[in-house]
């Protein structure tokens, strides 16, 4: 089993050591398998001098890709993978709920505790339709990323 304090390290000196490229990798690792949550690393990286607007367009981008080859994965090898990275009890949660909710529930997850990664994988082993997908997790992540770099635009503009 894999050391979490000792991944995020990892992750942070990712940040750290390849700035923008970093950022790439840990958005595009989020959906697929990755346990934090990007905005961390958004907000290292930030913090660590780059620039706020580069990092959007990077952890979105990346995260969209990711998203994509999580749906692929999913759709081939659907709940026996899925069942080897994540609790079953995860798994349930994220059925029940996209069950409820469709296309919107991807966007709408940014906003719970439900993690990105288990509702990527449900919805490509459900093979919710590609394309609403794919336009649902880049608005989730792009207002899921801009909220946490609000702040930070804010204090550029506003003088407090």
């Amino acid at each position: 089993m894999i050391n979490l304090e000792v991944f995020k390290e990892f992750l942070l000196n990712l940040i750290k050591d390849y700035g923008y490229f970093g950022i790439f990798l840990v958005g595009f690792s989020e959906p697929i398998f990755q346990p934090f949550p990007t905005e961390i690393f958004i907000v290292a990286g930030i913090l660590l001098g780059l620039d706020w607007r580069l990092v959007w367009i990077v952890s979105t981008i990346a995260c969209n890709f990711g998203a994509a080859i999580t749906y692929y994965l999913a759709k081939k090898y659907g709940e026996k993978l899925m069942l080897k990275l994540f609790d079953e009890e995860k798994i349930k949660k994220g059925t029940l709920y996209l069950k409820k909710w469709g296309i919107l529930g991807v966007i709408i997850a940014s906003f719970t505790p439900i993690p990105f990664e288990v509702i990527c994988w449900v919805c490509g082993s459900f093979e919710m339709p590609f394309d609403k997908y794919m336009i649902a997790v880049f608005l989730s992540r792009l207002i899921r990323h801009g909220m946490v770099i609000l702040p930070f635009v804010l204090k550029d503009h506003i003088n407090f």
